[in-house]
């Protein structure tokens, strides 16, 4: 599947996977944390790469990859993401990883995967998350095809209330796709990898850069128009036809096929659906963003279809119905690559010489702290 993302002017095209794992020479890691100030762990002591055992590698991309990892002290289970300075080349490359951290650090939900910690080093940057055991929605689709209209409905209203909340923090998703929807032990859903949104400002709610996968990417954005938050409905849109019959509606069109449907060429959208999703599908894949469905009112209309008569929206945020697929007695790490678990080795992958852009400013970020600091304010006011 292809990523993209450019401005005017010459193209930046990226890989369909933002974490690829490049072959670096190796050097000693003994590295010195770089931070703008003082990052601590609960226990008052500075986070550093040294306070965690590697466990597995869970994933691999163009900025380096993704392990699990246990905390020394508390033995807690972790996904550390480790970027590569060194590999990202471009400002446009930089901007998309400070985007990524900063939405991690201001959304809050349960939808949503959590940051804890985050440091760097003089040639990387570590992001440590939370460890979502269930794998990739992706490779659920991969391994037992299309869903039931049923099994859809479930994963569709818990993405739909992550959209949702995204959308309520003036961030523009973009990259909505089965990679990045992760299942936690229990089967719900986990948004991730934000790195080409759009965190918007009061007053600036529209966007032009062409973001985001061509099988999923909304007309506006390919045509080079400006565009608001409601392309992410048409990406949920494609999302939604994906599950419903085992592939995104541009699955396999050349770019030129792409535009056709982008200006003028209408999705067909099976007839062994129900007539309610039939309806959904046709609304959100509409090319007009202010006739879309979730253009006027965003994610209120959604709500509303008819597709959604029978949903809970206030039980499924708070996690209370239970997920389609049974996940508690799988064997560990089944939903990950399977070439990836079993390596046996799993340390820091050292770089032979300092990136490009050495400083990360802000970059450095505790959880936990923050949550204690919050706390205290609550007490003492």
């Amino acid at each position: 599947m292809g990523l993209v993302c450019f401005k005017e002017g010459p193209q930046v095209v990226l890989g369909a996977d933002p974490i690829e794992q490049r072959d670096e020479e190796e050097e000693n890691e003994n590295e010195e944390v770089i931070s703008e100030f003082p990052q601590q762990d609960e226990n008052g002591k500075k986070i550093s790469l040294s306070q965690f055992i590697m466990l597995r590698n869970l994933g691999k991309g163009s900025y380096g990859k993704v392990m699990l990892v246990q905390h020394i002290v508390s033995l807690k289970l972790y996904a550390m993401k480790v970027l590569i300075k060194k590999s990202v080349k471009t400002q446009t490359q930089k901007k998309h990883v400070q985007t990524e951290r900063k939405v991690l650090e201001i959304t809050n939900h349960n939808f949503i995967t959590k940051l804890y910690y985050a440091f760097q080093t003089q040639t990387k940057l570590y992001l440590i998350m939370e460890f979502v055991s269930g794998g990739e929605l992706f490779y659920h689709l991969k391994l037992k095809g299309r869903m039931t209209e049923k099994k859809m409905k479930f994963y569709a209203a818990e993405i739909l209330i992550g959209l949702d909340y995204l959308h309520k923090q003036n961030i523009i998703y973009r990259d909505l796709k089965p990679e990045n929807i992760l299942l936690d032990s229990e089967g719900h859903i986990k948004l991730c990898d934000f790195g080409l949104s759009k965190i918007c400002s009061w007053g600036d709610m529209y966007a032009k850069s062409i973001c985001g996968t061509f099988e999923y990417i909304a007309p506006e954005i390919i045509v080079g128009e400006m565009y608001t938050k409601c392309c992410d409905w048409w990406t949920y849109g494609a999302l939604l036809y994906d599950m419903l019959t085992g592939k995104p509606p541009f699955y396999q069109l050349t770019k030129k096929q792409i535009l056709e449907y982008a200006t003028g060429k209408d999705i067909e959208i099976p007839n062994y659906l129900s007539e309610e999703a039939i309806d959904l599908l046709k609304k959100l894949l509409n090319r007009n963003p202010d006739e879309r469905l979730g253009g006027q009112r965003d994610a209120q209309e959604i709500y509303e279809h008819p597709f959604f008569k029978d949903v809970d929206f206030q039980k499924i945020e708070r996690k209370e119905i239970e997920p389609p697929f049974e996940m508690q007695n799988e064997r560990p790490f089944k939903f990950f690559d399977q070439n990836l678990i079993r390596k046996s080795s799993v340390n820091d992958t050292p770089v032979n010489e300092l990136g490009r852009f050495q400083e990360f400013s802000n970059f450095t970020y505790n959880g936990d702290q923050l949550s204690s600091e919050y706390n205290q304010l609550l007490i003492t006011h």
